[in-house]
């Protein structure tokens, strides 16, 4: 009998900081495909969030490696961040291939990325070497022809960053360790 094959989560994004939401799709996506992990990937620079930039990707891991602490299914790659220049998920992808021939590559994508996923470099490339899989926070379905993750959670990265700004709490948005890197670097109290 053949053991099960390799099934790898990429979730990519600016985790501009990570919050509970991504977390909580990030599991969801995990226990509903059957997945055998999550690796998280922090973008070095969106090629669609070019005119502000993000804090600095190494906080931005700090976050995530602060956030996800012993999860045993969930890891962080920082590929993109040690790459040049903008992040591409197909450059990702291909990396992924290279390292993991025989595994099936599904790429977390959120729903707030669906509507400009066809200008994606080389998205025809991408789509044969990933899955995509749709998160959602809405908690509604919609057609998109891809396999949907939904969660009614209404938390967004900008949210979070705002009311740092406003010197608001973000506790329960995102995990205490991820407070703590916030807090450590003041991230977000200018915006």
């Amino acid at each position: 009998m053949n053991p099960s094959p390799l099934k790898i989560g990429l979730y990519g994004g600016t985790f501009d900081p990570i919050h509970n939401g991504h977390l909580l799709l990030a599991r969801d996506a995990l226990e509903r495909l059957k997945l055998s992990k999550i690796v998280f990937i922090p973008a070095n620079l969106s090629p669609h969030k070019l005119r502000k930039p993000p804090a600095p990707a190494d906080i931005r891991c700090e976050m995530i490696q602060a956030a996800i602490e012993g999860e045993k299914y969930f890891e962080i790659d920082r590929c993109e961040v040690e790459r040049e220049g903008p992040s591409y998920a197909v450059d990702t992808a291909r990396l992924y291939r290279e390292r993991y021939p025989e595994a099936k590559l599904h790429y977390l994508v959120g729903d707030d990325n669906l509507e400009e996923l066809n200008t994606w470099r080389e998205v025809d490339q991408l789509k044969e070497l990933v899955q995509f899989v749709v998160l959602t926070r809405a908690g509604v379905p919609f057609l998109s022809g891809l396999p949907i993750i939904s969660r009614n959670i209404e938390l967004s990265s900008t949210e979070i960053r705002n009311r740092v700004a406003r010197g608001n709490s973000i506790r329960y948005m995102v995990p205490v360790a991820t407070c703590d890197v916030i807090k450590k670097y003041r991230l977000y109290r200018n915006d």
